[in-house]
């Protein structure tokens, strides 16, 4: 009976026609999403689950409804498809096919098809809004994590003791810091979601609350790949807003300046120096690359490819798999051509979408741009934290990515396409 009830149910408010299934597994799509949003720091089986939700929404949406989604309405999609298609060669041309193959399977749900996902999910300012609200509180409550585990030793979700003196909160690594250089900027357009009526300060305040946690434990994770994606995102907005001008560009040098001479040890322009990347990784890299110029040694092949010339680490492991900068390890596994494919992946998004939001600040809806400026800014301050943190292909960090990427090419999308229809309605 119960089942004949939901079933009756169903067919009165989902009647089954094409356009009816595409709203279901559109909302479904949409469900998955939220929910790898908000618990991502809580562990993997949860980031699984809310991908593969997101999935067996976003495929049959397009299978249903492709006409009406944002993807169709993409005109640089082939810039994607090229370079994924390029990666999938590279998983073939490959000192190590099965090394190669690993870096593409573990991404496939949890990161290359995200980038769909957020494309497809905004439509309009409203869903602009929830996404920030999810971020601002997975933000929040993982940066209380962090506090908590500062105080008490380990962190209250999964018990993770403070590793060599530096927060991991529930991520379980210090590498969470890279984590918050991607959800605090997007955090701070809470400030132009709370109501009008607010006065300034008091919006001030509450957003500085819900941030503060989130702040805390990027400075405590002392992940120094973390601030230099945060710093970056931060002047990006300044200089966004405000515009450019030399005094702005002076007050950030001599922050630098501070940092790297005066600053904590961990930014400190001697440490830096010292650091194993510059002193080892990074030159194993430049090697690599310079027997395998053109095409490289193939996707995550770079431990292979440097115990292939007979280079030993001193300072890491034998095992170390990447070199800390993904963009040397793309010219050592991809060579130049998947070196320049990736810089050019990068460069075009950004700048189509930095058009498209610099001219929707002079409309109507610049409430809708400025969100959609906080996504392009945590992207932005994801390029520049490539530059010595992680390995491309690590799951967690390429699915948070091009899940912001997608947000921000799909928020570019819809609201061209939502004024063009309000425009055909008035006609």
């Amino acid at each position: 009976m119960n089942i004949l009830l939901c079933t009756k149910i169903f067919q009165k408010y989902y009647p089954p026609s094409r356009e009816a299934w595409a709203r279901v597994f559109f909302q479904l799509m949409r469900f998955g999403f939220c929910f790898y949003i908000l618990f991502f720091p809580i562990g993997i089986a949860l980031r699984e689950i809310g991908a593969i939700i997101s999935l067996a929404g976003l495929i049959p949406y397009y299978i249903l409804d492709y006409n009406n989604s944002n993807l169709k309405r993409f005109k640089l999609k082939w810039i994607y498809f090229l370079f994924f298609a390029f990666l999938i060669f590279k998983m073939f041309h490959s000192i190590d096919i099965e090394t190669s193959w690993y870096g593409i399977r573990t991404n496939l749900h949890k990161a290359f098809i995200l980038i769909f996902v957020g494309m497809e999910f905004v439509r309009g300012l409203k869903d602009l809004k929830i996404l920030v609200t999810l971020f601002a509180i997975m933000g929040c409550y993982e940066g209380l994590d962090g506090v908590y585990q500062y105080f008490s030793g380990t962190d209250l979700i999964k018990g993770t003791k403070i590793m060599g003196g530096r927060l991991t909160g529930s991520l379980s690594t210090f590498r969470v810091g890279n984590l918050m250089s991607l959800v605090l900027p997007i955090s701070l357009a809470l400030f132009i979601l709370l109501p009008d009526k607010w006065s300034k300060f008091k919006k001030l305040i509450l957003t500085s609350l819900v941030l503060a946690p989130g702040i805390f434990l990027l400075l405590e994770a002392k992940a120094r790949s973390g601030y230099v994606g945060f710093f970056t995102a931060c002047v990006a907005l300044i200089f966004l807003f405000k515009g450019f001008s030399w005094r702005k560009t002076l007050a950030f040098c001599a922050i630098l300046v501070w940092a790297l001479f005066f600053g904590p040890e961990r930014t400190s322009f001697q440490q830096i120096l010292n650091d194993g990347r510059i002193k080892e990784l990074w030159p194993f890299g430049i090697e690599v690359f310079k027997h395998y110029p053109l095409l490289g040694v193939g996707i995550n092949g770079y431990n292979p490819g440097f115990r292939s010339l007979g280079l030993v680490p001193k300072y890491h492991s034998l095992g170390i798999p990447h070199p800390h900068n993904i963009y040397i390890q793309f010219a050592c596994e991809t060579g130049i051509v998947g070196l320049s494919l990736l810089l050019f992946f990068f460069s075009a998004y950004l700048t189509w979408s930095l058009k498209r939001i610099r001219k929707g600040l002079q409309t109507k809806q610049k409430t809708y741009w400025i969100i959609t400026s906080f996504f392009w800014s945590s992207f932005l301050g994801y390029t520049a934290t490539a530059f010595s943190a992680h390995n491309f292909f690590r799951t967690w960090w390429l699915g948070m990515a091009f899940s912001i990427l997608g947000i921000l090419i799909g928020a570019c999308i819809g609201r061209s396409e939502e004024v063009k229809k309000i425009k055909e309605y008035k006609k």
